[in-house]
């Protein structure tokens, strides 16, 4: 199991507002064109959590484990 930060968490705006925000672009997500803010609290959880799984499930299909030496 790794303790790696995701690439997607929630931060709330100066209006009590909140963004879904993108670690690795360091800005607010955009998801289906749309970027992510001025949400409530429980859509953006949810959403960022979406994000993360879509993220997670895209980098273990590309990663290709390296081949053992032998």
């Amino acid at each position: 199991m790794t303790n790696a930060m995701p690439q997607f968490d929630v931060i709330c705006d100066p209006m009590d507002r909140w963004i879904v925000w993108d670690h690795v672009a360091e800005s607010p997500a955009s998801f289906g064109g749309q970027i992510q803010e001025g949400l409530d609290e429980r859509e953006a959880h949810r959403l960022a959590q979406i994000m993360n799984e879509i993220h997670g499930r895209r980098t273990a299909a590309t990663h290709v484990p390296a081949r053992a030496a032998g």
